[in-house]
């Protein structure tokens, strides 16, 4: 199997999951579907499905033009609201001939999810919706300042962000040394959010972590000075 990192918008991914004997494809969040299609030609490949991780429009919003452009192509996801949706999956199901399974992640799930992720295999790599990579290290940083692994994921990402390369995929192995999302039991994450139980560690890591992004937003202009520079005085 080989995915295909395609990097759309400001800072979104679409994938192309490719069965390499079949060479048929999994389509995953397609927000750019013309740009997609590009690559499936280029890749000699039978594209059969949409795979659609949540509803936001950056995720989903190319479903509706890629299914009239490949009728009988099939849509899936696991919420009634993704666009185009063919079909609803469900939690653990497994897609037909690609080796894949699906984990639908509830929010009151989440600690547990955290929790099961520990006991999966380490090899496995994890592809992200999102290039949020430095911000997301930074965070860790705040959290675990003394993690050297942090410190070296974080010296990696910026370079990449300098030579305009993606940080993903890395794996789940990778992810339990620096991510304090999977780290809700370790005494410096629980030290930080001054909690024990990991749901309530985890909870607390998720406002702090909306408060650092928000933090770290630059400032908007006013909106007679926006105007301005769009319209003149």
């Amino acid at each position: 199997m080989k995915v295909k990192v395609i990097p759309v918008l400001e800072d979104n991914y679409m994938y192309l999951v490719i069965e390499e004997h079949t060479r048929e494809a999994v389509a995953v969040d397609v927000a750019v579907p013309k740009r997609l299609l590009e690559i499936v030609g280029r890749e000699g490949v039978s594209l059969t499905t949409v795979l659609t991780t949540h509803h936001h429009w950056d995720h989903a919003r190319g479903n509706a033009e890629l299914a009239r452009l490949r009728p009988g192509l099939a849509v899936l996801g696991a919420d009634e609201r993704i666009c185009a949706l063919t079909r609803r999956l469900v939690h653990g199901e497994e897609l037909r001939g690609m080796r894949c399974r699906w984990v639908a992640v509830a929010c009151a799930w989440r600690a547990q999810l955290s929790k099961c992720i520990r006991a999966w295999s380490r090899p496995w790599k994890v592809f992200c919706g999102h290039e949020h990579t430095l911000g997301n290290l930074e965070f860790a940083q705040k959290v675990e300042p003394g993690n050297d692994h942090v410190r070296a994921k974080l010296s990696w990402a910026k370079k990449r962000d300098e030579d305009d390369m993606p940080t993903v995929p890395s794996t789940l192995g990778e992810e339990l040394l620096y991510n304090p999302f999977l780290r809700v039991a370790e005494e410096p994450v629980c030290k930080f959010t001054g909690k024990v139980a990991p749901a309530e560690v985890l909870e607390a890591l998720c406002r702090e972590r909306a408060s650092f992004e928000r933090a770290a937003e630059p400032l908007q202009p006013q909106a007679r000075a926006l105007l301005a520079l769009q319209w003149g005085p």
